[in-house]
C-alpha cells in the first residue's frame, strides 16, 4: 500500500508546475521514495487506507493534491501570491483549521526536541518553526501544515488522533520518522548518522 501511495503522490508531483519552472526534486525518485516511505511506516493500516482513498478521490475529481500542498504553503512563504490563488483551493472550516493547529505545535515540539539531540541531522533538515519561512526555503511547520490542509476530515481526524496517541506513549514522530529514513540509507542508527554528520 505504502508503494501505491507513493506512486500516486508522485505522479501528482510530475503535475506541480513551480513560479521558476520545473523543479530538480521533480526528477529525483529515489530520494522523494526514501523519504516518504519513511514518513507512511509510521502511520497506521487504517490512516494509509484513508489518505489513499484521498489521493484515489482527487485524481477522479482533477484535483492535485500536491499542487494543494505547496499553494497552502505559500500562505506563509508568499502571502500576496496565495491571495490571488486561495480562491481555488478546497475551503477548511474552522474545526479543520483548529486540529491542524493542535497538531502543528505539537509536532513542532517534537522536532525541537530532536534538534536538541541531533543537532548535526536537524541542520541537514528544514528549518522548524514558519517565522523562519523564506520564499524560496520553507519550515518544516509551514511544509507540514500545507501537507495536512490537503487531507479529508476521515484522514485529518485519524491523522490526529495518532498524534495523541504518541503523546500518550511520550513517542516522538519525528525521530520514528528520521529513524527509518537514515536505516534507508544505510546508518545503523540515529546516533551513528549523528556522529558521522559532524
Amino acid at each position: 500500500m505504502i508503494d501505491e501511495i507513493i506512486q500516486r503522490e508522485w505522479e501528482f508531483f510530475q503535475k506541480v508546475n513551480n513560479i521558476g519552472g520545473r523543479a530538480s526534486c521533480q526528477d529525483d525518485f529515489e530520494t522523494f521514495y526514501l523519504q516518504r516511505k519513511g514518513q507512511f511506516e509510521v502511520f497506521g493500516e487504517e490512516l494509509r487506507q484513508s489518505y489513499l482513498q484521498d489521493l484515489k478521490d482527487a485524481k477522479k475529481l482533477g484535483r492535485n493534491l500536491l499542487m494543494e500542498k505547496y499553494a497552502y504553503m505559500m500562505e506563509s512563504t508568499d502571502p500576496q501570491y496565495f491571495q490571488s490563488i486561495q480562491d481555488q483551493l478546497p475551503i477548511r472550516d474552522e474545526q479543520q483549521k483548529e486540529l491542524i493547529n493542535y497538531i502543528c505545535q505539537i509536532e513542532v515540539q517534537m522536532r525541537e526536541e530532536f534538534n536538541q539531540q541531533y543537532p548535526h541531522l536537524a541542520s541537514l533538515m528544514r528549518y522548524t518553526h514558519s517565522y523562519e519561512d523564506q520564499q524560496d526555503d520553507t519550515s518544516f511547520e509551514t511544509y507540514l501544515r500545507g501537507e495536512l490542509s490537503t487531507y479529508s476530515p476521515h484522514t485529518l481526524w485519524l491523522y490526529g488522533k495518532m498524534i495523541a496517541h504518541m503523546l500518550e506513549k511520550q513517542e516522538n514522530m519525528i525521530m520514528l520518522i528520521m529513524e527509518r529514513t537514515i536505516k534507508a540509507y544505510g546508518y545503523s542508527s540515529l546516533d551513528e548518522a549523528e556522529k558521522k554528520n559532524q
